[in-house]
């Protein structure tokens, strides 16, 4: 079952397993995002027990742009869900 990412208060993603290994995030149905992309694979990360592997292609060699970025944290933070980060400066620590 598809679970509802918001980004800002705003329904932008959708979250998939497919066979326990696929993790898939998809762009939301929202008219936010232009026809051809709504409801479509966004970024996608396969757990083979040992590694994680990229399945979506990048457009550039060793490069991934903003949108790719943001898709990459949202879908790791899925996957590592038992862990809690927190970032400050040492001073709030």
């Amino acid at each position: 079952m598809k679970k509802q990412i918001y980004v800002d208060e705003r329904h932008e993603y959708d979250y998939d397993i497919i066979e326990d290994t696929i993790h898939t995030l998809y762009y939301s149905l929202g008219d936010h995002w232009s026809t051809p992309y709504r409801g479509e694979i966004a970024f996608q990360i396969q757990d083979d027990g040992n590694s994680l592997i990229i399945l979506t292609k990048f457009t550039q060699k060793n490069r991934i742009n903003y949108a790719e970025a943001e898709y990459m944290f949202i879908m790791l933070k899925l996957i590592n869900q038992p862990a809690k980060y927190e970032i400050g400066t040492k001073e709030l620590l």
